[in-house]
């Protein structure tokens, strides 16, 4: 059985249950999200009780928006608004975590940053290397935003992507003060297309908002998107011994995913697709 939590478009303390391709999945949105412990706290209880009840929950996706970490040169390495970012580890890295929680972050004396973070893996990779399989297949998880579109019609929210002029990229260059720059494109190209990144997403009130630790500390974890803190969630997820999990992020903004509003529906639309890509993805349940 597959658990899916939704950040978009439902009530809390509601369970959906339903099926995507051969697998039975339940979804729920948790309570609140936000900054406050208490929020957290909350979320975390939520994620065991529901655990509790559905016992036979295999796969667990967190799915919803996230903020983006943009490169300035690099087309590669480049998150837009409207990708998806699927938490997968680094492969320069020999921690093979998934997703980095940052408690604190402090300057030291070499004008660096000492972090005290919690990582999380799985002990089952099977999820992030569907997903790797994936990520230059286009094709699956872009007839899911499709189908998703007609399905929306009449439903409340722009689902649509907004005019590529919304996406707007900016530099801080101290004092407050930002200058916008064009988004690097495909050598040879001027139009681009949403795609899916495979990296670390990383949380944590010290770092997401902030911006010169925000960029240094997700160049250090190799982190590609931010997003509200989760590490309860995962704690519970991990204390209830769910040996699979991923989170997976529809790119809404440029900080951590709370603060852009305008493209939220389309992104939370596009992370639900790729996350309807790996579970059709998945091989068929054995009982």
């Amino acid at each position: 059985m597959v658990l899916i939590f939704n950040w978009y478009q439902c009530e809390s303390n509601v369970y959906t249950l339903g099926t995507i391709g051969t697998h039975r999945v339940v979804t729920t949105k948790l309570p609140s999200v936000g900054r406050t412990r208490e929020a957290m706290t909350a979320a975390g209880n939520t994620t065991t009780r529901l655990l509790g009840i559905f016992q036979k929950v295999d796969y667990v996706f967190l799915v919803g928006v996230g903020g983006g970490v943009p490169h300035y040169t690099d087309y590669a390495k480049h998150v837009r608004l409207g990708d998806v970012v699927v938490s997968t580890p680094a492969s320069d890295l020999n921690d093979k975590y998934v997703y980095i929680f940052c408690e604190k972050a402090e300057r030291n004396d070499k004008g660096g940053y000492d972090y005290e973070v919690k990582p999380y893996k799985p002990a089952d990779y099977l999820l992030q290397d569907i997903a790797l399989r994936l990520v230059n297949t286009s094709v699956s998880w872009n007839t899911y935003v499709n189908e998703g579109l007609q399905r929306l019609r009449g439903v409340p929210g722009r689902w649509e992507p907004p005019e590529e002029a919304t996406d707007r990229l900016c530099v801080d260059v101290g004092g407050g003060a930002f200058i916008e720059v064009s988004h690097p494109l495909p050598q040879g190209e001027t139009t681009r297309s949403a795609r899916v990144h495979c990296a670390p997403v990383a949380g944590g009130r010290a770092v997401a908002s902030a911006g010169e630790a925000r960029a240094a500390f997700a160049a250090h974890a190799r982190a590609l998107a931010y997003d509200c803190e989760l590490d309860a969630v995962l704690d519970s997820v991990v204390g209830n011994c769910k040996d699979c999990f991923i989170s997976i992020r529809g790119i809404s903004d440029y900080r951590d995913g709370t603060r852009g509003k305008e493209w939220q529906p389309h992104a939370a639309l596009a992370a639900a697709a790729v996350m309807k890509a790996i579970i059709i993805a998945m091989a068929p349940p054995t009982d």
